[in-house]
């Protein structure tokens, strides 16, 4: 399991005290999105790392541990972090409800997807937070993997939002990365119609999106794709009908120069943008070089004079125009776009090379939950601000942050209660 986010280890905060009764033991169900190619019968689906035009819709459940763990066991490895080195999860099933035809069209809906919407609809509808969170993961990884790090995001929020994971098709291996990248841009039109399906069909008051690593070229890609549609004229409106919530890029793995370009698209169609970087990423870093490698035709082909371009996760400021560097500042400096380092030195046991800091580290996990859940600033999250070189603004997390959280959230429950009263 993950570390404790940081805002419930001393017990002041329990996520825990509001789970439904019937979330209540130790099984997480999450919802997925794949157009990965099936294996095996609709209830007890496998997922293999080929690509599939087709989109498939079901339910994953992750089981803690050996399943038979009491609610208050399962509480007290949660908020302690005792055991949690023997605690393993294991995906225990994946069953496939609906599938989606790749011209199949979005506004008559089939019998078996039609009451997926339904049932979804009926939990958003029960929900406390009213969303939708798509969980798009990174290169290298299976479906089952990614459906263990979706469930412990909706976990540690008391069971309470509901979490997608968008699961494409990787070559589930770190030398096959230019076959991962091929994939998701093959993947972009499907993902698009996940996101468009639930605008259309959903009830969710906003769809978040949290994209880790090389999810981000799938994001963005996906988004710049939407921000081309011209069917609705006024933009407000066509926002209005997507209700793209917080999109959240955890060690975005995407070339920094196209995001300007595709981030200057789209943010108009998107609540607020973070993102989270570390200069010193180590993951980043080797994908940076992997960037001379392309996959044309099936086969890795080396590209002789072709140059690195730095990751939006670890960018740098000359790989971009003077135009763009001064135009993304200023984006800085507004509440739409939010940059986030992420520095070892002020962030207790944290490594310097560290890429999966969003769910290894319990002050970035606790960050990334409360932007997409609750929508607030970072201010109100507990961050501070300061101005970097280049006269942007960042947000960092201070050494009295943990103190600065617990006591930002216990404001917030105050209001909560306040005005529920």
């Amino acid at each position: 399991m993950m570390p404790t986010p940081i805002a419930f280890k001393t017990g002041e905060l329990d996520p825990f005290d509001d789970t439904p009764e019937e979330a209540r033991d130790s099984y997480i169900k999450v919802g997925y999105a794949t157009n990965r190619q099936p294996f095996g019968s609709r209830d007890a689906r496998f997922y293999t790392r080929n690509f599939d035009e087709d989109l498939r819709l079901g339910v994953a459940t992750v089981q803690i541990g050996d399943g038979d763990m009491s609610w208050e066991e399962v509480r007290q490895i949660s908020l302690n972090n005792s055991r949690k080195d023997e605690t393993l999860l294991t995906l225990a099933n994946a069953e496939e409800i609906a599938t989606l035809d790749v011209d199949e069209s979005l506004d008559t809906l089939s019998p078996d997807m039609q009451q997926l919407m339904t049932e979804l609809n009926k939990f958003i509808d029960r929900s406390a937070l009213q969303d939708i969170t798509i969980y798009v993961h990174g290169a290298n990884n299976t479906f089952a993997r990614t459906a263990k790090q979706a469930a412990q995001f909706r976990h540690f929020t008391g069971r309470q939002a509901i979490i997608i994971l968008y699961s494409w098709p990787s070559a589930e291996s770190i030398v096959r990365y230019g076959t991962d990248i091929r994939n998701i841009r093959q993947t972009v039109p499907s993902f698009v119609r996940f996101i468009r399906l639930m605008a259309k069909h959903s009830t969710a008051r906003k769809i978040n999106i949290l994209a880790y690593s090389a999810g981000a070229t799938l994001t963005t890609e996906g988004l710049a794709l939407l921000a081309e549609d011209t069917s609705i004229t006024d933009r407000k409106a066509y926002k209005a009908s997507l209700r793209l919530g917080a999109v959240y890029f955890a060690a975005p793995d995407t070339d920094f120069d196209d995001w300007v370009d595709q981030y200057r698209d789209y943010q108009d169609i998107v609540d607020t943008v973070t993102i989270t970087i570390n200069p010193n990423d180590a993951v980043l870093g080797i994908a940076q070089e992997d960037r001379r490698w392309k996959a044309y035709g099936g086969q890795e082909e080396y590209l002789e004079g072709t140059t690195t371009k730095s990751r939006l996760g670890r960018p740098d400021i000359d790989d971009i125009s003077k135009e763009d560097a001064d135009w993304l500042i200023e984006q800085s400096q507004n509440d739409l776009l939010d940059i986030i380092d992420i520095d070892p030195s002020t962030i207790p046991g944290l490594g310097k090379g560290d890429h999966d800091f969003w769910y290894s580290s319990p002050w970035v996990s606790t960050d990334a939950l409360l932007d997409i859940n609750l929508h607030i600033s970072p201010a109100e999250r507990g961050l501070v601000e300061r101005i970097g070189e280049h006269g942007g603004r960042i947000w960092h997390f201070p050494p009295d942050y943990e103190q600065r959280v617990i006591q930002a959230l216990t404001k917030l429950n105050k209001e909560y209660e306040r005005l529920r009263h």
